[in-house]
């Protein structure tokens, strides 16, 4: 007797295949978005793959640049599920890969968020130099029966705060020494100089400006220098983040009078050009 195979029979593991795949294909679109890496539901949800700025729990970097002690707003997250977030628990911290230089003082995040709202974290970062700093945000989220977390790194510039400059103190024309006060920080600095000699047959030379954006009040001005000044001499130093200038003692709007050494004369009014500086004279009239 000849047996003939059922083609149901045959087709059976061909159809458990294909259910296996079409469930699995269910599953990445309820599950499958860019916007969190992990969600949890008791109700169906259709969710679309998206980038983070649209997603469900929307995310979005505000600022990539924080002054060292202030409250920034970094990053904002967006609730656009269809209930509220009832429970928001935000963690900050600096990725293992960062500078230890840098620390996290302060975090103000939201604790829950409405359908529709978006809220803001605030972080208030401590650093004595200026550098990046990789932040990690990580957030859990749960209301309406949804449950959601996320994990993102966004870095940005920590700009420590700049001392208070006092003064500059000039060693003849040739160089200067920048006195502050408070912290060891750096500070912006445009330098003026002249290639012309010290009153010599009342030549009054040519002016040009150098931005030192980072420099150390505890190392001389010179050195700090991008380009080779070793000819020129030094008209005066500002200070625009403070709207300060402070001029050589011997600057008389043409020439410096005399290479002698002296605390620098302070003016306002910065920044400088070259016809404020030519137009300049600190030398009191004998």
């Amino acid at each position: 007797m000849n047996v003939a195979t059922s083609p149901s029979t045959r087709v059976r593991p061909l159809r458990a295949l294909s259910i296996a795949l079409a469930f699995a294909a269910a599953a990445g679109l309820i599950f499958g978005t860019a916007g969190f890496t992990a969600m949890e539901a008791d109700r169906g949800l259709a969710v679309n793959v998206t980038d983070d700025e649209r997603a469900y729990l929307g995310y979005a970097p505000l600022a990539d640049e924080v002054r060292d002690g202030e409250l920034t707003a970094v990053v904002e997250y967006r609730n656009r599920f269809g209930s509220d977030l009832d429970d928001i628990d935000v963690d900050v911290s600096i990725a293992p890969s960062g500078s230890p230089r840098a620390t996290i003082e302060s975090v103000d995040p939201p604790s829950s968020l409405d359908e529709g709202a978006a809220a803001a974290v605030d972080v208030t970062l401590r650093c004595p130099v200026r550098e990046q700093v990789p932040l990690v945000f990580e957030v859990d989220g749960n209301g309406g029966g949804v449950s959601v977390s996320l994990s993102r790194v966004h870095t940005v510039t920590c700009v420590p705060t700049s001392p208070m400059v006092t003064g500059v103190r000039y060693a003849g024309v040739g160089n200067a020494f920048v006195e502050a006060g408070g912290e060891r920080a750096t500070v912006e600095a445009t330098v003026w100089l002249t290639d012309s000699v010290p009153g010599a047959n009342g030549s009054e030379g040519s002016l040009r400006s150098e931005t030192v954006a980072s420099l150390n009040p505890s190392s001389p001005v010179r050195p700090q220098l991008s380009t080779n000044a070793s000819n020129e001499r030094i008209v005066g130093v500002a200070f625009p983040e403070q709207g300060v200038a402070y001029f050589h003692p011997g600057w008389n709007g043409a020439n410096h009078v005399a290479p002698r050494e002296g605390l620098g004369v302070r003016r306002t009014g910065v920044p400088l050009d070259a016809e404020t500086v030519r137009n300049t004279s600190v030398v009191e009239d004998e």
